[in-house]
């Protein structure tokens, strides 16, 4: 019976070979896009989950509440892993880890050669038993047991030392002090959350390992819990230790934990977190969704196609019925065709995938294959895909066709005409509002991102390079770089800085005069005289910073306008006041007021900010350099030649603040990217679907047009006849699909401080594309039905 169904299903995609190859068509696009994101997820999903201990591992973070500000941070007190591990008996063990100079690169000096690592990192050598990090060579229990130990993940080790044995080597860090190589350790994979290319020893750092304090919050701490703990008893112990330990007006924070497989995916809003790995859940499920869409219209065409085509279909079934096949058989019958259908769709699906998995590798970030799904656990995938589509796209259609009557035979004109016109005009309505909330979607994508970066930041950030001298030996050293520097004609303005706008600085907090409620963080940023001429800052009042004196113990500080309209001040007024508590006790003047400027993304709100010339932070800063050139290739070249005369035992590490400032973004783009995708796709899967009907109705109403055409209708008013019926569905489209679009985009504004306002042009903008969309491919087929010679039509007939 089974041979009988398919013989008879290839009989009938062969015999309609043009409706066939549309449904294979758009399956096969949705069912690629469909592949392509499954291939996504399964690496968002499945972070981290190759440790053994995985699901006992979990990362310590704290809620910092102050003034209406509620953050999470997930930084947190270098004393917070041995206390618990102390005292609270489910903590197995922790491991804590410190970013070199809080993320600024590592300069490494190997053998006569320079190196520059951003990913670098002080661990406890706990981590070897918390984390599953093969080690190629050294022993886990000794490789960072004592100080001054490092070790090199193995394409690092490579790096270095080519071919030649690492073990025993020292290194030379920042040009302050030695390292003795004790390990090298397999890559971490793309799906881990650890990133680090460089692992020293905590206990290097005496800082940081012998001084525990509760209030330097710079740590990332993950704990090992035995497997039976109850997650909210551990909170609660940790509150009861943070109790023990700091007074209750002294407790600025309150202690949480979040499991391991969960970081890469539920870290937003999470900050001071150290992995450069971080996914979004929200964008997986607006992948998940947008992919479902696309399958899901491409299955509506499939089942609008195959009804359109019932009144041909409904004598087979009249005579199979009435020679004793049952609804079941017919049932069985229709599904068989669904069945070999979608498995074509699935074949040219993969082969789809392959062949652009360039391009959604280029969205995704991270290399794939298609064959990835047949590995492991995953292999189920392309066979459950088959069947759920087979059995999604053929159950209207199987049990449609399947309800006919052999008396029926004798009423062909009346066999679910109603009915299925309704239903096929509902799916058609579907598509098309899909498709205009995705069109807006994506014009409201471009228009933020086009504002962003249009967005007067309130500084100048091109042609502005920041070089790295933390790998100087001493000040002097890149005192004469900046020096030699500033004489080159292609060089307008040096000046050291602690950091440039757009990456962290030192946090401070102050309160408000008056009222030692009111609390506000502070972010403070150590500069040369002359920064502001190099950011191109307008003041609002006072001056700049003056040269610092070895007598002068006040802290003069630069503020921008929110810290100044925090402390109830105008520009003018704050000239000459001392912010509270700025920086404890130590004597703060303030000498100058700028406009206030984006030293963040656009997601944050301007907060208060200062330049101070008063924590001494040297040889921890950059050289931020304005350029003006027209050839920077060469301009830089000459940059790195003075740079390796002055600072001769350190790498030349650079960024352009533009391109920093551009990355903020990359999520955004990304997004805008895939959304605009998946438009094209839909519009493509919409057109296709409604170019198959508009044939099939064309072709049914051959006779009327012909006999139209005799009577004097003109070509234009029978394309407007035809055309006329399409319109309509798609116009209704537009009232469903705008409230849902202004809805879901306002959502997604809400994540900026700084977005645009939704104009109404967008709303008309993405209709008018769905109606010319629909208009011309509805026409073509008008067109040439309308085109037709009456009298074929009518012999034909």
């Amino acid at each position: 019976m089974f041979k009988n169904h398919l013989r008879i299903a290839v009989r009938n995609l062969l015999k309609n070979r043009f409706f066939s190859s549309l449904n294979i068509l758009g399956l096969s696009v949705g069912l690629a896009v469909s592949l392509a994101l499954m291939l996504f997820v399964k690496e968002e999903l499945s972070f981290d989950k190759f440790h053994e201990k995985a699901a006992d591992i979990y990362r310590l973070g704290i809620d910092v509440k102050y003034e209406d500000t509620d953050e999470k941070w997930a930084a947190v007190p270098n004393i917070a892993g041995p206390a618990f591990g102390d005292e609270i008996a489910e903590v197995q063990s922790y491991v804590r880890f410190l970013r070199h100079r809080f993320g600024k690169s590592a300069f490494l000096h190997v053998a006569g050669q320079n190196f520059a690592e951003k990913d670098f990192y002080w661990v406890d050598s706990t981590v070897f038993n918390v984390f599953d990090i093969p080690l190629l060579a050294g022993d886990p229990q000794t490789a960072l047991a004592s100080p001054n130990q490092v070790v090199l993940s193995e394409e690092t080790a490579r790096k270095m030392f080519g071919n030649l044995n690492p073990m025993g080597q020292t290194i030379k860090l920042d040009n302050d002090r030695e390292l003795t190589i004790t390990g090298v350790f397999a890559e971490f994979p793309d799906n881990s959350t650890l990133d680090c290319k460089v692992m020293a020893s905590f206990m290097t750092q005496a800082w940081a390992s012998k001084n525990l304090f509760w209030s330097n919050c710079s740590f990332e701490t993950y704990l090992l819990l035995h497997p039976a703990a109850e997650v909210e008893k551990v909170e609660n112990q940790m509150a009861e230790v943070l109790g023990r330990n700091v007074k209750e007006e002294e407790q600025w924070f309150s202690f949480w934990v979040q499991p391991l497989t969960s970081v890469h995916l539920y870290s937003q809003g999470i900050s001071s977190g150290y992995s450069s790995r971080v996914g979004d859940i929200r964008q997986v499920q607006l992948l998940s969704i947008l992919a479902l869409a696309v399958l899901l219209l491409a299955c509506f065409n499939y089942v609008n196609m195959t009804t359109a085509r019932s009144q041909q279909r409904f004598r087979e079934v009249g005579i199979n019925k009435t020679l004793g096949a049952s609804t079941g058989q017919m049932v069985r019958r229709f599904y068989v065709e669904t069945g070999v259908l979608v498995g074509l769709s699935l074949v040219v699906g993969v082969f789809l995938v392959e062949v652009s998995l360039p391009l959604f590798e280029s969205i995704a970030g991270r290399e794939m294959s298609v064959f990835d799904i047949l590995k492991t656990k995953w292999v189920w995938a392309l066979p459950a895909i088959w069947f759920i589509t087979t059995l999604g796209a053929g159950l209207y259609p199987a049990f449609f066709l399947s309800s006919f009557t052999p008396k029926k035979l004798l009423a062909p004109a009346q066999t679910g005409a109603v009915s299925s016109k309704f239903f096929r005009k509902t799916l058609v309505v579907s598509q098309f509002a899909v498709c205009i909330a995705l069109i807006v979607g994506a014009l409201v994508f471009n228009r933020q991102l086009h504002f962003i970066s249009n967005k007067k930041l309130g500084f100048q950030a091109e042609q502005i390079v920041a070089i790295t001298t933390a790998g100087a030996e001493s000040s002097a050293q890149v005192k004469a770089f900046n020096n030699e520097i500033s004489a080159l004609p292609v060089v307008q303005r040096v000046a050291r800085m602690q950091a440039y706008p757009g990456i962290e600085t030192s946090g401070y907090t102050m309160v408000q005069p008056g009222n030692d409620e009111r609390v506000v963080g502070v972010s403070s940023n150590w500069v040369e005289p002359g920064f502001e001429e190099v950011l191109d800052l307008n003041f609002l009042a006072g001056n700049t910073l003056p040269a610092k004196t070895a007598e002068d113990t006040t802290i003069q500080v630069v503020m921008n306008e929110a810290g100044v309209e925090f402390l109830g001040y105008t520009a003018g007024e704050a000239i000459g006041k001392s912010p509270p508590y700025l920086y404890g006790d130590r004597p703060t003047t303030i000498v100058g007021v700028v406009e206030d400027f984006h030293f963040e993304s656009l997601h944050s709100p301007i907060m208060p900010y200062v330049f101070t010339n008063g924590n001494g932070m040297k040889r921890n800063a950059f050289s931020i350099v304005r350029l003006e050139t027209n050839d920077l290739q060469n301009t830089m070249r000459q940059l790195e030649t003075v740079f390796n005369k002055h600072v001769p035992s350190s790498a030349f590490e650079y960024t352009f603040l533009d391109d920093h400032l551009d990355r903020l973004y990359s999520g955004e783009k990304k997004l805008s990217k895939v959304v605009l995708v998946f438009t094209l796709l839909t519009i493509f899967i919409s057109s296709l679907g409604l170019f198959g009907l508009a044939a099939f109705t064309a072709e049914r109403r051959t006779k009327e047009i012909g006999i139209r055409k005799v009577l004097g209708a003109s070509v234009a008013g029978l394309v407007g006849i035809l055309t006329k019926d399409f319109l309509k569905p798609v116009l209704m489209a537009i009232l469903i699909a705008v409230p849902v679009a202004w809805f879901g985009m306002n959502a997604w504004l809400e994540d900026f401080a700084y977005r645009i306002d939704i104009a109404w042009w967008v709303f008309a903008l993405a209709g008018g594309i769905a109606v010319l969309v629909a208009f011309f491919t509805v026409s073509f087929q008008s067109l040439k039905a309308a085109l037709a010679h009456p009298v074929d039509a009518l012999r034909n007939e």
